[in-house]
């Protein structure tokens, strides 16, 4: 049995994070049903709710981890351009 929830999110969060989900080959209720299990298991959130939590959890300095982003979101494009990234299908 299911249970529907109605929710307000920003508008262009919810289409940002909609483009996300399809990159990784899932939907926004999948999303949404793996944050709540995961929130369940560990009696918490999964992750540290902060704006960077790379310089808290890691101890890199602001410039590190931007320079650490962009050279991933680089090498997401490139592989995205070459047809190497496949979506995620649930198994490994």
């Amino acid at each position: 049995m299911t249970e529907q929830l109605r929710l307000r999110i920003d508008r262009g969060l919810a289409r940002e994070a909609a483009s996300v989900c399809r990159e990784l080959g899932i939907t926004p209720t999948s999303a949404v049903s793996m944050l709540f299990s995961q929130m369940v298991k560990l009696r918490a959130l999964p992750f540290r709710p902060s704006n960077f939590p790379a310089l808290d959890e890691y101890g890199v300095t602001f410039e590190e981890a931007t320079m650490a982003e962009d050279e991933a979101i680089g090498e997401i494009k490139k592989s995205r351009t070459a047809g190497r990234l496949h979506p995620f299908t649930g198994s490994l």
